[in-house]
């Protein structure tokens, strides 16, 4: 039984200042991508990646990642949709096996450790699906959105902040998708789908570290946290 990882790196960055496609943005002397990349490679855990790339980066990601770094894991390069759903969507529909598990994560999450690969993946074989989440440490307001006033303040112990990895058996990824796309769900995450359709979702308490880079503060912190992991070593 295989696990199969797809790295949803379609975005197109609108929210960070760089000339650059997001996926190529230099932290701490590599592209972003390669440090994503990099991890699912070593992982024991990983058999193959499937990469999902905007069209427009194509060409820049075969040059600058992929031809540099000559990954053996990485087994096809899908150009992605208009949103995360669809990209992942075909990322999917790229996996010609429905025996497995599959481990969805963003490209923009470089700092994504071995571990959470692993304790995703394991978590499938007793539920629907696994996340990597965090919980909320800050005061939550519910806003009455017109007037821009508090409705009321929220138990913060009920609600955690998403991650990923998001694990899922192939098959079931596959359908609940499927039938996502064919009645117009529109979801922000992968989990969301198996929430929809009666699935049980598992939490496994994350890293604060485990950052997504979206605007030019991300990667500053990124580079940080890159460099501290390094003279740990």
């Amino acid at each position: 039984m295989s696990n199969i990882a797809i790295i949803a790196a379609a975005g197109n960055g609108e929210r960070l200042d760089s000339c650059d496609s997001k996926m190529l943005v230099n932290i701490a002397g590599k592209p972003l991508l390669v440090h994503t990349l990099n991890v699912f490679e070593k992982s024991e855990k990983i058999d193959e990646i499937v990469l999902v790339v905007h069209k427009k980066d194509l060409k820049k990601i075969e040059k600058e990642v992929i031809e540099k770094n000559k990954y053996q894991k990485l087994s096809k390069i899908v150009l992605g949709g208009f949103t995360r759903q669809e990209s992942v969507y075909k990322g999917l529909q790229a996996i010609k096996e429905n025996n497995g598990r599959v481990c969805i994560h963003d490209g923009a999450r470089p700092l994504i450790e071995e571990w959470m690969i692993e304790r995703t993946i394991e978590e499938v074989d007793t539920h629907e699906g696994a996340i990597m989440a965090v919980p909320v440490i800050e005061t939550i307001k519910k806003v009455i959105i017109g007037e821009m006033l508090v409705k009321e303040t929220v138990n913060r112990e009920e609600y955690w902040i998403v991650q990923t990895p998001q694990a899922f058996n192939i098959k079931y990824a596959k359908n609940i998708y499927k039938r996502a796309i064919e009645e117009e769900l529109s979801v922000t995450d992968d989990a969301s789908i198996a929430e929809h359709y009666g699935g049980k979702v598992k939490i496994i308490p994350g890293s604060r570290e485990n950052i997504k880079i979206t605007t030019s503060i991300d990667i500053l912190l990124a580079e940080i946290l890159i460099k501290k992991r390094l003279n740990n070593i």
